[in-house]
């Protein structure tokens, strides 16, 4: 009877993961959607020129407010996390305006092009979001960490003729968050998984496998920024390799 309850109350776990898999695939799919509406409003002009201009003029203002709003929210969530209060509301506003500020900066920016890289962006969301449910938390970091070096290098094959200034900042960016990273990772391991009061690694994670991926991801951006364009597209290959090494490795360890 215990045996059948036990059974029952996984089942019933599983039912509820598998509804919120579902449910962050669908959140993936209405940011596509978001995605595609914004390239026809901005680009394609299909509720006129005056429409598209008022969009333009939000980006250029935003690329600047939705940056001090990103910090500020983020902010929030770690005050809220070391005051062990509720971080759910701070961390959805924070990844909201993160993402808004994307499709801010590249539109403005890169125009049609950066729509297009945007266009690709919720399909790796959605890649990111079946890691999250179906592997280890540790795995799904390093996989964020890892797909961030893989655009970033993209990016620079692709468009640093025509954007070198913003894909260097990109790479700046990539740099200062691989930093970052790997400095949160030492305090989660200083607290046994633990943020202040938010539990974000299980007590037995192997935070040696983010040191890594974060040494990896940074030294093939670096190394695609000294070698140049050519370089980056063998570059690209070497961090997919290095995403498969740990889908390898993470799966054996669920064994």
């Amino acid at each position: 009877m215990f045996e059948k309850g036990k059974r029952e109350r996984g089942k019933n776990q599983e039912d509820v993961i598998f509804n919120r898999m579902l449910l962050w695939l669908a959140g993936a799919v209405a940011v596509e959607l978001l995605i595609l509406l914004v390239r026809q409003v901005y680009v394609n002009m299909i509720f006129g020129g005056v429409v598209a201009y008022g969009l333009m003029v939000f980006f250029r203002v935003f690329v600047i407010a939705g940056a001090v709003l990103t910090v500020g929210a983020a902010v929030w969530t770690v005050l809220s996390a070391r005051a062990r209060k509720p971080v759910i509301l701070p961390a959805a506003l924070t990844a909201g305006l993160a993402l808004l500020w994307v499709i801010s900066a590249l539109s403005y920016f890169m125009d049609d092009s950066g729509l297009k890289i945007l266009v690709m962006l919720p399909a790796a969301g959605a890649v990111l979001i079946l890691i999250f449910f179906l592997y280890q938390r540790p795995f799904f970091y390093n996989a964020v960490l890892t797909g961030g070096g893989m655009l970033a290098v993209w990016l620079y094959q692709q468009h640093y003729m025509k954007h070198p200034r913003l894909t260097l900042a990109c790479f700046i960016g990539g740099w200062l968050a691989l930093a970052g990273a790997a400095g949160l990772a030492f305090l989660v391991k200083k607290g046994d998984g633990m943020l202040g009061g938010l539990r974000v690694l299980p007590v037995e994670s192997n935070y040696m496998m983010t040191w890594i991926t974060c040494g990896i991801t940074a030294a093939a951006m670096a190394v695609a920024l000294i070698l140049g364009v050519t370089m980056a597209h063998y570059l690209i290959f070497v961090l997919v390799g290095w995403l498969f090494a740990q889908a390898v490795f993470f799966t054996v360890k669920m064994m």
